[in-house]
């Protein structure tokens, strides 16, 4: 819709920013930041598994460097 378009409903017509907004709305309670000796554990679990993730594109791009470099280097 833009902003020429009339609202079809009238004013209860929900815009698409605010379903969009209401479908994102997550129920369960907020993470928190707690002291060092007892850290939310679902913040661990995102901790390691963007970890994993880096660590996995990381060891992709040596692996692609290594290619290129055998590809560049003179035959022997």
């Amino acid at each position: 819709m833009t902003k020429q378009d009339p609202p079809e409903d009238g004013p209860t017509q929900k815009s698409e920013f605010e379903a969009l907004r209401e479908s994102m709305v997550f129920e369960g309670p907020e993470l928190t930041f707690t002291p060092r000796g007892s850290p939310d554990p679902r913040l661990m679990r995102l901790v390691r598994l963007l970890a994993q993730q880096a660590a996995r594109e990381c060891y992709e791009e040596e692996l692609r460097l290594a290619r290129e470099k055998r590809r560049e280097a003179p035959p022997a």
